[in-house]
């Protein structure tokens, strides 16, 4: 007997497992995922949203916003303390809902679909607040004083961060997109939720372009030859004839570290995209995604160690942002920093 027409109107597709959409359900991964995504990543950044609030208070101090360096490094702060927030709830919420714990899976579910794109958003916009750190070293170290004078000021470099903030933002839109909510049955047969990959994001032309061939060019390789090519010649600079930065020697090391540091890190997040590609193996490549999401929030982490023990003058800064002493100094670098300003605009007229 042929199904009648209100019988066919009334079917509905079966309902899908929850665990369908996961990347691997073998034991030995959720074990190794559990330990590096759920605990060590965890304990990571919890250093590292202390720090970046450290740094971030630190560059903003008065003594330190009056340079053009301080702004990029705080801004890179800022964008480091809500990458690493944002990837705790993605990644520890992740590691740990599929151990028994009901509200942190629903956390997860709820939230995923917008914190993903947001921590999108804030990991482009540490990309290439790192590379404008790097060319305003750049400038300040290589480059002659008359450049260094027009372009490394305060106000070019704040204005500088809005557009790339907002640059980031734009670029991460199709993100949003990404991830939806869908209806699923657990172990146990009960009516549960899982976080799904869009139709958007499972079509293989969308991957092609916006994944393999745009994050390639703009995320990866781009940045890090960049940066690699500016720090090669930010070194030979102060090896052969010393820096001149305003700063002092020791913050141009300390920014070198933080640059060299942010290729190394990042430059494994290239890799694992490079072999999701080549070996297409998914066993086997969530375990090197994972630790490639460990060195992102390291990366996010380290740069206030790279600060506190090469900076000198972040170290000053810091120790008068903790213990909440006066700036003193600062009126007179700013007084300092308007006469030479004046000086500058009469000598134009």
């Amino acid at each position: 007997m042929e199904p009648s027409t209100i019988e066919l109107l009334d079917f509905e597709p079966p309902p899908i497992f929850c665990n369908s959409c996961l990347g691997s359900t073998d034991p030995e991964y959720l074990t190794y995922n559990l330990a590096v995504s759920g605990v060590l990543l965890a304990i990571v950044g919890m250093i590292g949203l202390i720090g970046n609030m450290l740094v971030v208070k630190t560059y903003l101090h008065p003594e330190q916003a009056i340079h053009s360096t301080s702004i990029y490094l705080a801004a890179l702060a800022f964008s480091d303390f809500f990458l690493v927030l944002t990837a705790m709830f993605l990644f520890v919420l992740e590691a740990w809902r599929h151990h028994d714990y009901p509200t942190l899976a629903y956390l997860y579910v709820i939230g995923a679909p917008i914190v993903f794109p947001v921590a999108a958003v804030f990991q482009t916009s540490s990309v290439y607040f790192c590379v404008a750190a790097a060319v305003d070293c750049f400038i300040m170290v290589v480059l002659p004083e008359s450049v260094k004078q027009l372009y490394c000021t305060p106000r070019r470099a704040k204005i500088t961060c809005v557009v790339l903030m907002l640059i980031c933002f734009i670029y991460n839109i199709p993100h949003f997109f990404e991830l939806e909510k869908v209806d699923c049955l657990d172990e146990d047969g009960r009516d549960s939720m899982q976080i799904c990959p869009t139709d958007i994001r499972l079509d293989p032309a969308y991957y092609a372009i916006y994944y393999t061939y745009m994050y390639t060019t703009f995320l990866a390789i781009g940045p890090l030859t960049l940066l690699i090519l500016l720090n090669i010649c930010v070194v030979f600079t102060v090896v052969t004839k010393g820096s001149s930065n305003e700063n002092g020697e020791d913050d141009t090391i300390s920014l070198i570290l933080v640059v060299f540091f942010f290729i190394f890190c990042n430059f494994t997040a290239l890799m694992v995209n490079f072999m999701e590609i080549i070996l297409n193996d998914p066993s086997m490549l969530v375990y090197f995604v994972d630790l490639s999401n460990l060195l992102v929030v390291v990366n996010g982490t380290a740069n206030f160690f790279c600060y506190l023990i090469f900076g000198t003058s972040f170290r000053a800064t810091l120790k008068k942002v903790v213990l909440g002493s006066p700036a003193k100094r600062s009126a007179v670098l700013w007084i300092n920093d308007e006469e030479h300003k004046n000086q500058q605009s009469h000598a134009l007229i």
